[in-house]
């Protein structure tokens, strides 16, 4: 089998990298690219996004028929505090892909997963990933967290290998010009603090001036939340006041929030920080007039509920149906993925698991993408899926009703819609607090918020 040949890139992945981090941006390409073959052909409709594979390391790679088994790598910290919450995902993204191969697969294909542990650490997540470029034994392959993403993003666009839904908040990568490998599921950080920043003036609608204090995470996905709050206050009445580091001492940091005194607490953090972040400031006793929290903390029976009448009324943005939410106890597409996990693995599913049901949503997406990749002219090659994880107009049944996944040649940030949601500590769940929030316009030019293809 004919490797990658990762060494031979070194340099030009330097050169990306250090373009990268010049674009923070993450602006979409605005037309479709030319296929290695040429143009898209006239009867795709506009916006449509057709890879190129003229400058893969390995063109037959990423072109040849998968046969077999198609196998998703995952990296991620399988060892260390956020274990529990990636076994989860992993458990519920290795459910959904039994659930399809009871059904055949994808046309015969058989799906699996494959998991190298990288601690959260962007180091090792390189040397996983680098590993699986040059063994060719995974056709896809995903991570968690946006550092560790930055650290293999260069390397896996040089070598065509797809990047599959990211659990990654970073809008640099969103760029499809330069990253048009790579897909993020959560959020970008744009979309979600823009959403955040129309929760906080809803909350104090009279205001002149909103102040800020926030808790920020010491890892590249906390920094990556700061800087979306920061571009979303600009020109608005929301301004920070105060930026409190967020490690070891969370006794500390909810001092030092206190001391801020500002109206609102914004959590720039990661599992399991939300939680620690409002049970030290119910230790010294500080509530402040509003509390929000970064949407990949939304597990109100994780997140949420041990902290008590402490995390009643704080606020954050979601997408994703919450799980054992009594307001989803008559939709359609919650209790069809109950039954199924219950059905396909009743030893070990968790379906009430906000973090189980994220990684069955994100493997039921990838799914999606294998299936209209088969239908496809290229097949189901890499670069078919890849293709067709590029231009998507889906409904996953687990996410909120009115909210869609969207990705085309103008949009290439997935969700662009968030509800707003307030926990309440008397049910121990969310609640809709207000309208969906389209961010569209926010974050991409007006013509380009089309809506799908």
């Amino acid at each position: 089998m004919k490797a990658r040949h990762l060494g031979l890139i070194s340099v030009a992945a330097a050169a990306a990298v250090t373009l990268a981090a010049c674009s923070s941006g993450g602006s979409a390409s605005t037309s479709a690219s030319s296929a290695s073959s040429g143009s898209a052909a006239a009867s795709e409709p506009a916006g449509f996004y057709t890879m190129n594979t003229s400058n893969c390391a390995n063109p037959a790679q990423v072109t040849k028929k998968i046969t077999g088994t198609l196998t998703l790598g995952w990296s991620g910290p399988f060892s260390g505090p956020i274990a529990p919450f990636a076994d989860a995902v992993i458990q519920g993204a290795k459910d959904r892909f039994a659930v399809q191969n009871a059904a055949g697969g994808i046309d015969g294909v058989k799906l699996a997963i494959a998991t190298k542990d990288d601690q959260f650490n962007p180091a090792m997540t390189k040397t996983n990933v680098d590993s699986w470029i040059q063994s060719n034994s995974v056709q896809a392959f995903d991570v968690f967290g946006s550092g560790p993403l930055a650290a293999v993003a260069a390397d896996q666009n040089l070598a065509c290998l797809p990047e599959l839904l990211a659990s990654a908040t970073d809008d640099t990568y969103r760029n499809i010009a330069k990253y048009p490998w790579t897909t993020e599921f959560l959020p970008s950080n744009n979309v979600e603090e823009a959403a955040e920043v129309k929760v906080i003036q809803a909350q104090f609608p009279n205001a002149s001036k909103i102040t800020v204090a926030i808790a920020e995470d010491q890892t590249g996905s906390g920094q990556s939340y700061l800087d979306g709050m920061e571009n979303a206050v600009k020109g608005t009445n929301v301004v920070i006041k105060k930026i409190v580091p967020f490690g070891t001492d969370p006794g500390a940091a909810a001092i030092s929030l206190q001391q801020a005194n500002a109206d609102v607490v914004f959590g720039a953090l990661v599992v399991p920080e939300c939680l620690q972040m409002t049970e030290a400031m119910a230790k010294i006793g500080y509530s402040p007039k509003l509390t929000v929290q970064a949407s990949n903390c939304g597990s109100a029976s994780l997140m949420f509920a041990p902290a008590g009448a402490a995390a009643n009324g704080q606020k954050l943005v979601f997408w994703e149906k919450d799980p054992g939410n009594p307001i989803y106890k008559n939709d359609p597409g919650y209790n069809a993925y109950v039954t199924d996990a219950m059905k396909v693995d009743p030893a070990h599913a968790l379906p009430t698991d906000t973090y189980y049901e994220t990684g069955w949503m994100i493997a039921d997406m990838d799914i999606n993408a294998f299936q209209v990749a088969a239908k496809s002219s290229l097949g189901l090659s890499e670069v078919g899926i890849m293709q067709a994880a590029r231009n998507q107009d889906y409904q996953p049944p687990l996410f909120i009703n009115g909210i869609k996944w969207i990705m085309n040649a103008n949009e290439a940030y997935g969700i662009t819609k968030l509800q707003p949601l307030v926990y309440k500590a008397s049910t121990k769940s969310f609640a809709y607090d207000g309208s969906i929030i389209d961010t569209c316009s926010a974050v991409l030019a007006a013509a380009d918020c089309t809506g799908g293809l």
